[in-house]
Order: structure tokens, then C-alpha cells, then sequence
């Protein structure tokens, strides 16, 4: 081998290397789990989009594809749909470059089935691309389950019709495909959709198919389930005395898996049955055990949060120190490597060891920036894991609140609208106090929810704000039917300017509060909401035509007070203008996020 043709096959060697290695880490980062990020743009972006540039760089389009798919999920996690779309057509049109079928109709039927409950015609018509797509290359193993989300649309739309028939051509594949576990699960949809149409003997009889296979496959959370349903479906049809012995039945299998919730939810079934059927000792019985099991399943998700918290702790500490030993490993595996060059050339011609050994030098060197760089990148994917981690940790806390204090206080309005059924001769005075708590308890789930939205959510766009006052204000023209509501946005707004949650609640709050005052105080006819855009701010008044108050006469009461506090949080002033029988004018304004 000439000196030249040497020193070509080792450049050759050590630029397959480098092309592999870039491969590689284009790879692991589109695998990476995104999920519920909670974390700026310019970082979980800015990763992908570099992503999708070294992948272009080299021309790698799986990669390329890969990196658009994750893009577009992303930008959907954070509510920017356009972008979100935008990516994840072009990740489209790639897959469908590299004829890979069996992704390019999953992300359709993906993007479909992400766009249900904002623009239902889109959801239908990117789900019916993806089962086109699917049927026209027979990928039955995608085809069962974009079946079974296209019956979800369906049954969403209330064509209940066109969801049976779905859920059974998903059921058909399962069963063709022998999908044992998925058998039941499609048949328990199809009851469910009986169910809903009041079909009760047929939904009874699914159910009972769905029991069937489970017990075949002794799957003790499958037949606990079913046992519960059916006898929910006798609930429904107020057949108490068949109802009773299903939830029997389900309760000791569910107490011995430490099915907890299914659990907490038959003691319910059976106290409000037993209630119903004014057994009140059972009734009473079985409410206290409902409590004690909710009660403990709080408890429990207070140790596993707590302890989950520990386990990450550990778990980044330990991997920086696996990322220490691997750069040691690698800098004593460098030198091995380049002692094993200078011997090898040591043996050849002077002119092929200066060559290699300018070779190694340069090898050694951007290996060690290599390195620096995993170790970089592997410390900021254990930041973003961890992030990842604590908003789980986030969202499991919400759900907490939405499924423990929401159902108390649910369960508060249902026991008050008991008594008072229960106690129809009550004196007026005390069903005035009862009316009084189911209202106050009512409103309180509301303002329950909105804190959740707002917890759930880093940053709250104008639009999600805009939807959430349309909500409101729509309640209040209910609510007194006798006030004309206008709520007008200034159309040059941005809809995708962002406050964080904090400051979006507050401007709600005080919207809130400034039209709840109206509505009790005003005696007004009309009440203007609007919003406008300034050069640096956003200017919000509340106006009414009421009976107004003069200034000076009048003590600020809590709701004044409190939209005053909150008002200063944004670092700003409320102004409030109003006399006797000039209606009332309340203008506060909000500084724009700077970008």
C-alpha cells in the first residue's frame, strides 16, 4: 500500500467514524420522551431545531423527518397549532419521501386525533387521511387502533351510529391480529356507546362478552371493572335490586388487587344505591369506608410524590457521576490510542508517522471537544428530564385537587339537593340557606377548575385568555338575562402573546370580579367588557350603565379591595371612575411580555 492510498483509507476510516457518530446523536435526541416539557422555548426549540440542522448538514433523512415529528410536537404541547402543523406536514411529506407508510399515516391520524376538541372538521379530515392511508396499504397493526380513535371523534360528534361501526371494525382486527388484551377493551367501547343510546340490554350483553374474555384470561382488573359496569348499566334502568351483587362482586376483587380508586368508586356506587333505597345504616356504612379509601389513596400520593422527588434527586446525582467516569474512561482510552499510533508508525516511513501523527492530533482533539459536548448535552437532557419530572409531579397535583376536592364539593351540592328533596315541607328560611350553600359551593368548583387551568399550564397565550372571559361571559348572560354582555378585543392582538399563568389569572380574576359587581350591585342594562392594545400595554375596562356611586360616600368593599391588590401584582394602577346615575367605569392596564 502506497503512503498516499494509506493516508486516504485513514481519512476514510476516521470520517465514516465521525458521520456514524453524528448519527447516532441525531437519533438519541429525536428519541427523546417530550411529553409535558415544562420548559422556555429557546431551550427544548432551540435542541430540535439544532437537531434538524446537523441532520440536514449530513443529509440524514431519517433524522430530518425525526427531528420535524418532534418540532411538532413540541409546538402542540405548547399550544402553537400553526407552527405545530406546519412541522408536522413537512415531517409528513418526508416520510413520504422515504416511503415509510406505516409512519406518515400515523402522524396523520395523530394530528387528527390532537385537534378533537378545537376544530373538530380538521380532526376529522387529517384522521380519515391516516385510515386512507393505512387501508390503502393494508397496516392492520396501525389500523385497529386509528379505528378505534376515529369511533373516539364519532362518538365526541354524537354520531353514535358511525362510532359503533368503527369500534367494531377495530374489533374485527383485534380479533384477526389476536390481540387478546385489546379484545376487551374494544368491546367494553361498543357497551359503552349502548349505553349512551339507552340500549341497556345491549350494552349489558357487551359488557357481559367483554366479562367473558377477561375471566378467560383471569385479568382481575378487567372482570372488576366489567362487574361495575354492568352494574352501573342497572343503575341506569333504576333495577337496584340487580345492580347490588355486580358491585358485590367487583369490590373484594378490586380491595385485593389494591385497585384503589375502583375501590373508592364502589363504595360510592353502593351508597348512593342504599341511599336511594333508603337503607340509610348500609348507606352510612358504605360512605364512611368510600371516605376512609379516598382518604388513603391521598396519603399514598403524598409518600410516592415525596419519594419520587428522592429518587430523582439521586438518580441526576449518579448520572453525573457516570458522565465523570466516562470522560476519564475515554481521555485514558485517547492515550491508549495515540501510543498505539506512534508505535505503529514508528515501524513505517518518517513522512507517513508525521502524517499520522498530525493525523491523531487532530483526532485528539475534536474527540475531546466531542466529549465536552456529551457531557454538556447529557447534563442539559438530565435539567430537562428533571423539569419533565417535576411537572408530572405538577400535573399528578392537579388531578389531585380536580379528583378529591372537586368530587367533595360535588358531593356537598348532591347531599343539599337530597335534604331538600328528602324534606320538601322544609320552612322557606332554612331551603333560602340550603339554596344559598349549593350556590356558594357551585361557585367555588368554578373557581376550583379555573385555578387548575392556570396550574397546568407555564404560560397562559391571549387566546386561551380570550376563550376562557368568552366562557364567562356567556355564564353571566344566563345568569341575568335581563343585562345585555359585550366583550370587545381589539383585533390587532396577537393571539399568541403570553402572560405567564400568575398574570393571566389576575386579569381574569379581576374581569371576574368587576362584572360580578354589575350584575349585584349596578342595577345596570348593559356591561361592556373590552380590551385594547397600547405600545408597551394592553388597556381592559369594565363599564356599566348602573345606577353608579359616588366615591367619597361609599367604603371599598372586598371585591373592590381585592381587584386593587391584584392590580398592583401586574405593576399597575386601577382607576375607578363613577357617579349617581352615570354608571360605573373600571380601567386597569397590563404590560406586554417583552420577547
Amino acid at each position: 500500500m502506497t503512503r498516499t492510498n494509506f493516508l486516504l483509507v485513514s481519512l476514510f476510516l476516521v470520517s465514516s467514524f465521525l458521520f456514524s457518530q453524528t448519527q447516532k446523536e441525531i437519533d438519541s435526541i429525536n428519541n427523546l420522551y417530550t411529553q409535558g416539557l415544562n420548559i422556555p422555548q429557546d431551550s427544548i426549540i432551540s435542541l430540535f431545531q439544532k437537531n434538524l440542522s446537523d441532520a440536514r448538514k449530513i443529509s440524514y433523512e431519517d433524522g430530518i423527518a425525526g427531528a420535524l415529528s418532534k418540532l411538532s410536537l413540541v409546538f402542540g404541547y405548547q399550544g402553537k397549532y400553526e407552527e405545530s402543523t406546519k412541522y408536522g406536514l413537512e415531517s409528513i411529506t418526508m416520510f413520504e419521501k422515504l416511503q415509510r407508510w406505516d409512519k406518515v399515516s400515523y402522524h396523520y391520524a395523530e394530528m387528527g386525533y390532537g385537534m378533537k376538541y378545537r376544530d373538530m372538521p380538521k380532526a376529522l379530515y387529517y384522521m380519515q387521511m391516516g385510515k386512507n392511508l393505512a387501508e390503502e396499504n393494508n397496516l392492520e397493526n396501525s389500523l385497529k387502533d386509528i379505528y378505534n380513535n376515529y369511533g373516539v371523534l364519532k362518538e365526541i360528534n354524537n354520531e353514535l351510529d358511525s362510532a359503533l361501526y368503527y369500534f367494531n371494525k377495530g374489533l374485527e382486527l383485534k380479533r384477526k391480529l389476536k390481540d387478546s388484551v385489546g379484545i376487551p377493551y374494544s368491546i367494553s367501547n361498543i357497551a359503552g356507546v349502548y349505553g349512551l343510546q339507552k340500549k341497556y340490554n345491549k350494552s349489558r350483553e357487551y359488557f357481559t362478552m367483554a366479562l367473558g374474555d377477561r375471566l378467560r384470561r383471569a385479568d382481575s382488573i378487567g372482570i372488576a371493572e366489567n362487574y361495575t359496569q354492568i352494574g352501573e348499566v342497572y343503575m341506569a334502568e333504576e333495577d337496584w335490586k340487580n345492580a347490588i351483587p355486580f358491585v358485590h362482586k367487583s369490590l373484594p376483587i378490586s380491595i385485593k388487587k389494591q385497585y384503589r380508586n375502583l375501590t373508592q368508586y364502589n363504595y360510592k356506587l353502593l351508597s348512593d344505591i342504599y341511599k336511594t333505597q333508603k337503607n340509610t345504616d348500609s348507606a352510612l356504612y358504605y360512605f364512611e369506608q368510600y371516605v376512609a379509601v379516598k382518604d388513603s389513596i391521598h396519603n399514598i400520593k403524598v409518600n410516592e410524590n415525596i419519594a419520587a422527588l428522592s429518587i430523582e434527586f439521586e438518580t441526576e446525582k449518579k448520572e453525573n457521576e457516570i458522565l465523570q467516569q466516562r470522560a476519564q474512561l475515554a481521555e485514558k482510552d485517547l492515550e491508549v490510542r495515540r501510543k498505539n499510533t506512534w508505535i505503529f508508525g514508528g515501524f513505517g516511513l518518517a513522512i507517513v508517522l508525521g502524517l499520522l501523527g498530525y493525523l491523531v492530533y487532530n483526532q485528539q482533539k475534536l474527540k475531546n471537544r466531542q466529549l465536552q459536548k456529551e457531557g454538556e448535552l447529557k447534563e442539559a437532557l438530565a435539567r430537562i428530564e428533571t423539569q419533565n419530572k417535576l411537572q408530572e409531579q405538577r400535573l399528578r397535583i392537579s388531578r389531585d385537587l380536580h379528583d378529591n376536592i372537586g368530587s367533595q364539593l360535588t358531593f356537598i351540592i348532591s347531599s343539599i339537593d337530597n335534604i331538600k328533596f328528602g324534606f320538601p315541607d322544609v320552612n322557606e328560611k332554612l331551603a333560602n340557606k340550603l339554596s344559598g350553600i349549593s350556590a356558594f359551593t357551585t361557585q367555588t368548583i368554578y373557581e376550583l377548575r379555573d385555578t387548575i387551568w392556570a396550574m397546568n399550564k407555564n404560560e397562559i397565550s391571549f387566546e386561551d385568555l380570550q376563550t376562557r372571559i368568552t366562557n364567562f361571559i356567556n355564564q353571566a348572560k344566563v345568569a341575568a338575562t335581563g343585562i345585555q354582555f359585550d366583550f370587545q378585543i381589539d383585533p390587532s392582538i396577537d393571539s399568541q402573546q403570553s402572560f405567564t399563568s400568575i398574570i393571566g389569572m389576575n386579569i381574569y380574576r379581576i374581569i371576574q370580579e368587576g362584572v360580578n359587581n354589575a350584575i349585584k350591585y349596578a342595577k345596570a342594562s348593559k356591561v361592556v367588557v373590552q380590551i385594547k392594545e397600547a405600545h408597551k400595554s394592553f388597556m381592559i375596562t369594565i363599564q356599566d350603565n348602573g345606577v353608579g356611586f359616588n366615591k367619597e360616600e361609599v367604603v371599598m368593599g372586598n371585591g373592590l379591595q381585592n381587584m386593587s391588590k391584584r392590580v398592583r401584582d401586574l405593576q399597575g394602577e386601577l382607576e375607578l371612575n363613577s357617579e349617581n346615575g352615570k354608571g360605573t367605569t373600571i380601567l386597569f392596564s397590563v404590560l406586554k411580555a417583552e420577547k
